[in-house]
């Protein structure tokens, strides 16, 4: 289990599986409120932001899942909140996650000679002004967010998640009546995902990213569900919770990859449409672009996914 699991998982104190899953909860959001607020206290760097990113996603994948047991009027308002700041944090740190997969090979290639012509160093200068035109909009969009009155205002409201959780009746229930089926709707939606995938290595489809894309969000909630409801002490979907946080971490590790390398291609895509390029130059961005695609095959073929729910499409 990573770090970022280990420091969620760490906050749920009494909770038990006969206690009430109101504390499981509490203890799960404190946690994440408690990250939350560290990592928004920091100067605005792209280390912090993707683990203040991090925290909103697991506030929101609880309050969305745990809607039984919280104030639903609350939980909407606050969840779309965080799914804001989340939505703002997260293009940062896509433009940074594709500079290197499009500027390293450009950097091989221009020394080992490939394109004598130049085709692959003009390229590399048309794709570095344009990642550094978007990351430095992203950067002042996700600055402006983070010292706006919006983002102080949701702040003040993470500061008192731990003790101002609105909770329902049904949260007096115990632990194990309760969460083991919060994090079963959780999966059993990561699974018909998984089902209605195309084939790993089909051709290049926007509906077939959208499709794997979505799959890896469920993945990513059924993963922060399973944290929430461990305490239930349960087995989730047939297995014990260690076992499917770990099956679901490296699952939502490996599918982080092809998401990275679908933002790539698709960069290279808009750098295609600039006018008047160099023949050479639209060649080596038609190779940036087929290496990029071909690490979204990889990285879908080689995803450790259920056997199950794959077995479908063999």
């Amino acid at each position: 289990m990573d770090a970022a699991t280990q420091r969620a998982m760490a906050g749920f104190g009494a909770a038990t599986p006969d206690g009430p899953a109101g504390l499981a909860v509490r203890g799960y959001l404190a946690e994440q409120s408690r990250a939350f607020l560290t990592h928004s206290a920091l100067p605005v760097q792209q280390s912090a932001a993707v683990r203040l990113r991090t925290a909103c996603l697991r506030v929101g994948t609880a309050l969305t899942a745990c809607r039984g047991l919280v104030d639903a009027v609350w939980a909407e308002e606050l969840g779309r909140e965080l799914e804001t700041t989340a939505v703002v944090l997260g293009t940062e740190r896509d433009t940074d996650a594709v500079r290197p997969r499009l500027l390293a090979p450009l950097d091989l290639w221009i020394e080992q000679g490939r394109y004598p012509d130049g085709g692959a160093a003009r390229t590399r200068t048309l794709l570095t002004r344009m990642l550094d035109r978007e990351r430095s909009a992203a950067h002042s969009q996700a600055t402006a967010a983070l010292v706006g009155p919006a983002f102080h205002a949701l702040a003040d409201r993470m500061a008192t998640l731990a003790r101002d959780v609105p909770l329902t009746p049904a949260a007096e229930r115990p632990a194990r009546a309760v969460l083991p089926e919060l994090a079963e709707n959780a999966y059993e939606e990561f699974a018909r995902r998984i089902e209605d995938l195309p084939e790993p290595l089909a051709a290049e489809d926007a509906d077939g990213d959208a499709a794997w894309l979505a799959a890896e969000d469920a993945a990513l909630a059924a993963l922060h569900i399973a944290e929430l409801c461990r305490p239930a002490a349960a087995l989730i979907a047939g297995e014990a919770p260690a076992d499917l946080l770990a099956r679901l971490t490296a699952l939502v590790e490996a599918l982080a990859g092809q998401r990275d390398a679908v933002l790539a291609a698709a960069c290279v895509h808009r750098a295609a449409d600039t006018p008047r390029i160099a023949a050479t130059t639209g060649y080596v961005l038609g190779r940036l672009h087929e290496e990029q695609r071909l690490a979204v095959l990889r990285a879908r073929s080689t995803a450790p996914l259920p056997v199950r729910e794959r077995s479908g499409h063999a």
